[in-house]
């Protein structure tokens, strides 16, 4: 039987540990990370970063989105990296020479599993350092994603596969991709910049993401397995110890109605102890009505099923209990990095919830009139569920809007 209260010394709430595998950083300056999954093995990629006295460097918080190094090692790639203010020249003979510390400072792990097939990440604007990139032949690089550099001119036609993120709009080129984003610097990308644009961020990584994987044939991961187990703990096993080992170093949650979640591993974790695992009635299920895998994405259409028997914290802030049966259109986007879970935005209709519950009227004065709200109650979830138990546009209708 699931547990009603948190118990710290319950066998369930004994944490199992987070991936750990220690940074090395080599006397020539060159940064090597291990994947930081649960899986812990993975291609390798090597990131050319850019020289830290060019970046406007960020005030007051910190967002969560880490710096590039353990991004990319969450994601499941053995990561080489090395500062483009380390002596690196824009030659091809000193960029190659580069290239081959990063290569064979990865060969020496254990965990990296594809030995025969690397990538570039550039996080600079250095249109010769890109021009010699695109030419280089002789190295197993696999492909090549650029940051914020467009070809100098002329520009070659790469000898591997390219992919350019820029903030602005330039020609096509052969055997390259090229997405354009409004922002203002090349460095949108970097967390610890006051440059960086979170939506963009997020869109261009996802966009890498996949490229990387066609390139270097992984990692994959079963990202329906990774959610599921994730709400498997929540619900049933109702561990905040599991519940939180299946999600990065610091994630977050946000219930975009009351805007209730948590911030970060410290916040979310008192979160889910204080204010939701137990929060949830005995009777709470999930019905799902479908879901969309996306490349580090799941969409879920769902109805949360319970009774409203208790103040349930993150639904319904500070409502006491009515006893009434709920079942709430709910929609979950959920993002997964690696094979752990990095934050989960959750949607629902809350007048809907608010007139299952029975707190909120149907009916509110308007102009020294009535006002028929247009908000749906239970129908709206059992339409979800079945298009044919339903009817569609009564609000439509006369028996809605303003009566005298």
């Amino acid at each position: 039987m699931a547990p009603k209260a948190y118990d710290p010394n319950s066998e369930n709430e004994q944490a199992p540990p987070l991936p750990s595998a220690p940074r090395i950083t080599l006397p020539s300056k060159l940064i090597i990370q291990p994947p930081l999954t649960r899986r812990g093995t993975g291609p390798g990629v090597i990131l050319l970063l850019p020289d830290p006295s060019r970046l406007n460097p960020r005030d007051g918080p910190q967002p969560l989105d880490p710096e590039p190094v353990q991004k990319w090692a969450e994601e499941g790639f053995a990561v080489a990296a090395m500062s483009l203010s380390s002596g690196i020249g824009l030659g091809q003979d000193s960029l190659i020479s580069a290239l081959k510390q990063g290569i064979d400072g990865l060969l020496q792990l254990t965990e990296l599993d594809t030995k025969d097939k690397f990538a570039v990440i550039v996080y600079e604007d250095h249109p010769s350092l890109l021009n010699t990139l695109m030419a280089l032949e002789g190295l197993p690089i696999a492909c090549l994603i650029s940051y914020g550099a467009s070809p100098g001119t002329p520009s070659p036609t790469p000898t591997i596969p390219a992919l350019l993120h820029l903030p602005r709009r330039v020609d096509s080129l052969a055997n390259t991709t090229i997405y354009s984003y409004s922002v203002q610097s090349q460095h949108f990308v970097l967390p610890y910049t006051s440059d960086y644009d979170p939506g963009n961020a997020s869109l261009a990584h996802s966009r890498s993401l996949v490229f990387l994987r066609k390139w270097l044939e992984g990692p994959y991961f079963d990202l329906e397995a990774i959610w599921d187990e994730h709400c498997y703990f929540e619900f049933e096993v109702r561990s905040v110890a599991k519940t939180m080992a299946t999600m990065v170093q610091e994630p977050y949650v946000n219930h975009v109605p009351t805007m209730t979640g948590g911030i970060g591993r410290k916040a979310l974790t008192s979160f889910y102890r204080d204010h939701f695992i137990f929060s949830n009635p005995d009777d709470a299920s999930l019905q799902l009505i479908s879901r969309t895998v996306g490349a580090d994405r799941i969409v879920d259409e769902f109805i949360y099923l319970t009774t409203h028997d208790r103040t349930i914290d993150w639904l319904m802030p500070g409502v006491p209990q009515t006893g009434k049966k709920l079942s709430i259109p709910m929609m979950a986007v959920v993002n997964v990095r690696g094979d752990r879970l990095y934050n989960e935005h959750i949607w629902w209709d809350q007048a809907t919830a608010l007139l299952q519950a029975g707190v909120l009227p149907t009916h509110v004065p308007h102009s020294h009139n009535t006002l028929r709200l247009p908000v749906a109650g239970v129908a709206s979830a059992h339409m979800l569920l079945d298009e044919a138990n339903g009817k569609s546009n009564e609000m439509l209708g006369p028996d809605w809007g303003v009566h005298s």
